[in-house]
């Protein structure tokens, strides 16, 4: 036998202040395989009495409570449901505007034009707007410019592990709108990576996506097949991959996205607003810099560089060698990118800011060093700044 009804009302002791006594009222014992059907509401309930509150669910499955002034309550669960990183869009480590094909832009998101051409950048809502709850920062647009003349990916993101998901229903959501109503398909591919004999790449969908000129929110539920009998690469670089097209009626158009979320069950739940902090640790493990988190690489700029040197030196040349452990450790060993202060590709500055040719040694998972031969005399300090790319 299941032990009182108390079993769904402790819910509400997740993320709120203890409750009066008298808010807990007792409906009898549950038998085995019994549910319990709640009323249903076509908006918030009326308030309840002083010292009490009433449990209920929205449309988009979350739980809430009202107490009896009319504040209403959202019990927020703890944990990780959203499979992205950056569904919010507030990262954008390499910049905020892009016209570079097939390639990343906000933080684990990459954008492609297929044939085509287009710009994808990073877009302010402005404050106070509530056309997308949450009071978000920025979302993500896509202005396609020239358009493609085959079926062509727009945008996706790689989940690490063909294992997320497997088996089991998901559902994905997001807010959406276009410069004119457009069609999209979207997709789930399951990659076993590279490495010995994996088992061939497994696509699910297409789904159909219609996108209409004013914000809307949408969802769609998967069910992700089994991995059962499949083979993964050995090199581990499997991955769960969403990605949503353009097919057909090829066109030129623009398509902004908001709140983009992935996560287990048949349900779209709200957006999981995580802290900054705790957003950008995930997404070093993929991409990390030495510039400050608003500046684009290449920016010629000393704030936040890696140095290192001797002073003194009096005769010929030095090979001076600078480590700089990364903030996070990432996902494999990363492709190494240098820039000088003065914001050229390959290069370190030296201590009369001459910029002069750098190579990485010895990157791992934890760091880098970077290698610059100066010549005699004088100050032999070094610096310049570091990019790191682990992506799948």
């Amino acid at each position: 036998m299941l032990k009182r009804l108390l079993s769904l009302l402790l819910i509400i002791s997740v993320g709120l202040a203890p409750l009066p006594v008298s808010a807990v009222k007792y409906k009898g014992d549950l038998e085995a395989n019994e549910s319990l059907t709640l009323p249903e509401q076509s908006a918030t309930p009326a308030n309840p009495a002083g010292g009490k509150r009433k449990l209920y669910f929205k449309d988009d499955g979350t739980p809430h409570s009202l107490d009896s002034l009319g504040n209403e309550n959202p019990i927020a669960g703890s944990g990780y449901k959203n499979y992205l990183i950056n569904g919010g869009f507030r990262l954008w480590q390499r910049g905020t505007g892009f016209t570079s094909n097939n390639a990343y832009g906000a933080d684990r998101w990459k954008h492609a034009y297929g044939d085509g051409a287009g710009t994808t950048s990073r877009q302010p809502f402005a404050p106070g707007q509530t056309a997308v709850p949450g009071e978000p920062h920025y979302f993500w647009r896509h202005d396609r410019t020239a358009a493609a003349t085959a079926t062509n990916t727009v945008i996706r993101q790689r989940v690490e592990s063909v294992r997320t998901l497997a088996g089991q229903t998901a559902t994905w959501s997001f807010y959406g709108k276009c410069g004119a109503a457009k069609g999209f398909n979207l997709f789930i591919f399951q990659n076993f990576g590279t490495g010995g004999s994996p088992s061939a790449q497994v696509v699910t969908g297409p789904v159909a996506f219609n996108c209409g000129t004013s914000w809307a929110r949408h969802q769609f539920t998967f069910n992700i097949p089994s991995i059962i009998g499949k083979t993964v690469g050995s090199n581990g670089n499997d991955f769960a991959e969403i990605v949503l097209q353009e097919s057909g009626s090829f066109s030129t158009f623009t398509l902004d996205l908001a709140q983009v979320q992935l996560e287990k069950g048949s349900l779209a739940t709200s957006f999981q607003v995580r802290p900054l902090g705790w957003e950008l640790v995930l997404a070093q493990r993929y991409y990390s810099k030495t510039y400050d988190l608003e500046t684009a690489p290449g920016s010629a700029t000393s704030a936040g560089y890696a140095e290192g040197g001797v002073s003194g030196l009096t005769s010929g040349g030095h090979a001076i060698r600078v480590h700089w452990p990364f903030p996070s450790r990432m996902r494999t060993s990363p492709t190494i990118t240098l820039y000088s202060l003065n914001g050229t590709s390959g290069m370190w500055t030296d201590g009369t800011n001459t910029d002069r040719a750098a190579t990485p040694q010895r990157t791992g998972q934890m760091g880098t060093s970077v290698e610059v031969t100066v010549l005699s005399g004088g100050d032999a300090r070094v610096g310049g700044h570091i990019t790191a790319d682990a992506e799948l």
